[in-house]
């Protein structure tokens, strides 16, 4: 049987309507899901909800995140800011403090805090895990020595390792505090994520290259560099979808600066009026964020692995 153009342009048209059929249903779905979510909430939240005083409406966890995120004044009461440099250097007169300037009183610059450092904490936890893991492809005696010591570390919980970093290193040192726990978390993972990748390549593959005429760096280039990219892609998102909710973890736990720390005053007054309502728009914020960045992640990944059929399913 012949194949003629006529037969490959079906093909690539079938593919590309099977192509967009699948992004319209992802994107369907997507809205469905965040409507559902919705409309789930808004029933928890309902006068007839025996959680309704605990539960504010999506309405009103929006609106007190908009009206507090540039200057807050339940803050500016409590005098709580994000302008310690400034407050450094401030004076009593008349048994009261000088006033801050309104940016210092807001939810703004505590979130922008909060996320600064747990992407710095990403990047550094991913170049030194991905380091490390790539190095022991190349010399496997770096694996015999890492993997024990990483597996130890790793079987540790998460939420154990946080408290013992903000009790040993006290909580006015957030590069040892949150952004350690955070990079410390995210080297374990991409460590043993470089690792699973290139387990997971077929030997019969490994074994073509040798065949071929591949030595050690050859092969570390061009069967695991390329092969373990689209699962290394996959693992990175898992990991940086945990760093947003541990680094509020560990905000919440100590510094005095942050979302997580934002969190921590406000569940305070739980019981009473606009608590509920701020914890609540604060940790919608922290999921939106989430969700905005895992999006942008995923056109990258697809993108970086447009030639590979596991990298596109990695970033469906």
């Amino acid at each position: 049987m012949t194949t003629t153009s006529t037969d490959v342009l079906n093909v690539r048209a079938t593919a590309r309507r099977n192509r967009r059929r699948r992004r319209v249903s992802y994107v369907f779905y997507s809205v469905l899901g965040m409507l559902l979510f919705l409309l789930y909430w808004q029933l928890l939240a309902a006068p007839f909800s025996p959680l309704s005083s605990l539960i504010p409406t999506p309405i009103e966890a929006s609106t007190h995140f908009r009206d507090n995120l540039l200057f807050s004044e339940p803050m500016k009461d409590n005098f709580v800011h994000a302008c310690p440099d400034l407050s450094a250097d401030l004076e009593f007169k008349r048994g009261r403090l000088d006033s801050l300037p309104d940016r210092c009183f807001g939810y703004l610059p505590h979130l922008l805090h909060t996320t600064r450092n747990i992407l710095i904490a990403v990047a550094l936890g991913t170049v030194i895990g991905l380091a490390v893991g790539l190095s022991s492809l190349l010399m496997p005696w770096i694996a015999d020595v890492v993997t024990p010591v990483t597996g130890f570390f790793g079987t540790t919980p998460i939420f154990i390792v946080a408290p013992f970093f903000v009790i040993w290193f006290g909580i006015d040192y957030p590069l040892l505090t949150t952004i350690g726990v955070v990079a410390f978390y995210t080297t374990l993972l991409m460590y043993f994520f470089t690792r699973r990748a290139a387990e997971n390549i077929p030997v019969g593959i490994i074994e073509s290259a040798l065949t071929l005429g591949g030595d050690r760096r050859t092969i570390f280039r061009w069967v695991y560099l390329r092969g373990t990219i689209p699962e290394i892609a996959g693992g990175f998102r898992i990991t940086l979808g945990g760093a947003w909710g541990l680094g509020t973890l560990v905000e919440v736990l100590g510094p005095q600066m942050g979302g997580g720390f934002l969190i921590r005053m406000w569940s305070y007054v739980m019981g009473h009026a606009g608590g509920p309502t701020a914890v609540v728009a604060l940790i919608l914020f922290f999921g939106v964020l989430a969700a905005v960045v895992d999006g942008i992640l995923v056109l990258g990944i697809r993108s970086l692995t447009r030639w590979s059929e596991g990298g596109r399913q990695l970033a469906l």
